[in-house]
C-alpha cells in the first residue's frame, strides 16, 4: 500500500458509505475534502469537515500508519496545529499535536471499495517492467491517449523551455548565441553534449562572425576552445593541424579565450562518424555555410526546409580523416537525416516553441509541436520497455511523450498522477 494511494482515496471520497466515523465516534460528514497539496506542510488544505454536527475548517494529514505522525515529528511542527482530521490506512497509536490535544483519526481502510483496492494492488504488484504493464494499452480510449500524451508531450517541452530561459537571461537575451550553444549540445550528443555546450556558451557569437570569412578560423576558434590545439609538433607533423594552433594561438590572445580541458571530451565506444572531432568540424562547417540563415531556424516551421538548412559536409581535410594526423578513406560526412532529426525535435522545436512564446506569436506553438508528428519515433531502451507492452509508436510526438511518462511518472510510481493509472483505478468493474 502507498500512501499516496490514500491521497487520492481521500480526495476523490471514494468510500463504500457516506456515513463515515473517526476512532473517537464522532460522526464525519465531509463539506470538502481540501486541495491536495504537495508543499511542505499537512497533505490537504482549506478543508471543511461536520464532526458531530460541528463545523470545522483545517487542514488534513495521511499517513499510512498513524504512527507515522511521530516519524516525521509533526507534533513538534506547529504548522500540523490546525489538522483537523488525521486520515489513515492503519490506526497503531493515537497521535498529538504541540498543544498536547489528541488529533481525530479517521481509519479508511475499512471503507475502501474492495474492487478499488484489488486493481491498486494488481496495479502496484512487483512487476519487472511498468506498473501498468499489461493493462497499458486497454486502459484509455483513443481520444484519451492523444490528450495524455499531447499534455506529456507540452511538459517535456516545458521542462526545456526553463532551461533556453536561463540560458536566454545568461546571454542577455542574444536568440543567436542561446541557438548556437543549443545546436553545439546537439552536436555533442549524450556523451559529449555538455562539453560542447560549454564551448557553445564560451564562444561569442560575435568573435564567430567576425573571423567567419575563412572555415580555417572557425574550426581554429571550435577545435581551440575545446582543447585539442596543445599537441607538441612532433607529434602531430600536419601542416592543417599547425595551421590551426596558430590561428587559435592568435585568437586566443587577441579576444583572451579560456580553452576546455580535452579530457572532457570522450572518444571511448563511440562510432568514428561521432567522434568529437568530427562532430565538430560538423559544426565548424554547418555555422561557416549558415551564419547569417539563423533567423531562418527560429521561424521556419516546415520540416524539409529545416532539414535542408542543417545539412552541411566536412572541409576537405576531415574528408580524410577521424582524428589529426591520421588519414584514412575518404567520406563526405554529412549529416544523417536521422541525426537531424534529432537536433530538429531536441533543440529547434523548443527553442522554437521558446521563442514563440517570447513573440506572442501564440498561433504558431500548435504548428510547431505538430512538426514533431512529421519527425520518425525514437529508437531506445525506453521506448523499447513500452513497444514491448503494445504500445505503437507513429512518431516522435508519441516517442517524446512516452519518455516523459517513464521519467517523470513510471520511475516515481505516480500512477496516481497519471492518466493510466486513474483510468485503471476508476475502472467499474
Amino acid at each position: 500500500m502507498k500512501e499516496a494511494f490514500v491521497q487520492y482515496v481521500w480526495e476523490k471520497q471514494l468510500f463504500t458509505t457516506p456515513f463515515l466515523q473517526t476512532l473517537q465516534k464522532q460522526e464525519i460528514k465531509v463539506i470538502h475534502p481540501g486541495q491536495w497539496s504537495t508543499l511542505a506542510g499537512p497533505d490537504f488544505f482549506n478543508a471543511q469537515l461536520a464532526l458531530d454536527g460541528q463545523v470545522w475548517a483545517g487542514n488534513i494529514e495521511v499517513h499510512l500508519q498513524s504512527s507515522d505522525w511521530y516519524r516525521h515529528n509533526h507534533e513538534r511542527d506547529a504548522r500540523y496545529d490546525n489538522v483537523i482530521l488525521h486520515v489513515v490506512w492503519e490506526y497503531d497509536t493515537p497521535v498529538f499535536n504541540l498543544r498536547g490535544e489528541e488529533v481525530p483519526t479517521l481509519v479508511v481502510a475499512q471503507y475502501v471499495q474492495p474492487s478499488l483496492l484489488h486493481r491498486t494492488e494488481q496495479l502496484f504488484a512487483p512487476k519487472t517492467t511498468i506498473n501498468c504493464q499489461t493493462l497499458l494499452c486497454d486502459s484509455l480510449s483513443p481520444t484519451a491517449w492523444y490528450k495524455w500524451k499531447e499534455t506529456l508531450y507540452i511538459e517535456r517541452l516545458e521542462e526545456k523551455a526553463v532551461e533556453i530561459q536561463k540560458l536566454l537571461e545568461a546571454t542577455t537575451g542574444d536568440w543567436n548565441q542561446v541557438l548556437v550553444a543549443l545546436l553545439a549540445k546537439s552536436f555533442g550528443l549524450n556523451i559529449n553534449g555538455e562539453a560542447f555546450f560549454s564551448i557553445g556558451k564560451a564562444l561569442p557569437i560575435q568573435i564567430l562572425r567576425r573571423e567567419g570569412g575563412e572555415l580555417l578560423n572557425i574550426e581554429a576558434l571550435f577545435f581551440g576552445m575545446a582543447g585539442f590545439l596543445n599537441e607538441p609538433q612532433h607529434k602531430i607533423p600536419d601542416r592543417y593541424y599547425w595551421d590551426l594552433v596558430q590561428r587559435w594561438g592568435f585568437y586566443q590572445q587577441k579576444y583572451q579565450l579560456q580553452q576546455r580541458a580535452i579530457q572532457e571530451l570522450h572518444f571511448f565506444k563511440l562510432r568514428p562518424t561521432n567522434f568529437p572531432t568530427i562532430r565538430l568540424a560538423q559544426l565548424a562547417a554547418w555555422f561557416y555555410h549558415h551564419q547569417y540563415q539563423l533567423s531562418d531556424l527560429l521561424h521556419t516551421q516546415e520540416v524539409s526546409q529545416l532539414k535542408a538548412l542543417l545539412q552541411t559536409t566536412v572541409s576537405e581535410y576531415w574528408q580524410t580523416h577521424y582524428t589529426f594526423g591520421k588519414e584514412g578513406k575518404r567520406s563526405a560526412k554529412k549529416l544523417s537525416d536521422a541525426f537531424r532529426e534529432l537536433v530538429l525535435l531536441n533543440t529547434l522545436i523548443p527553442i522554437q516553441y521558446v521563442f514563440a512564446g517570447h513573440q506572442g506569436r501564440v498561433e504558431d506553438i500548435e504548428q510547431i509541436i505538430e512538426m514533431s508528428t512529421k519527425l520518425k519515433a525514437e529508437s531506445n531502451a525506453i521506448t523499447a520497455l513500452f513497444q514491448k507492452e503494445g504500445v505503437y509508436l507513429v512518431h516522435a510526438f508519441d516517442s517524446q511523450a512516452f519518455l516523459q511518462l517513464n521519467k517523470k511518472y513510471c520511475v516515481w510510481n505516480k500512477c496516481l498522477s497519471c492518466a493510466v493509472g486513474m483510468a485503471i483505478l476508476n475502472k467499474k468493474n
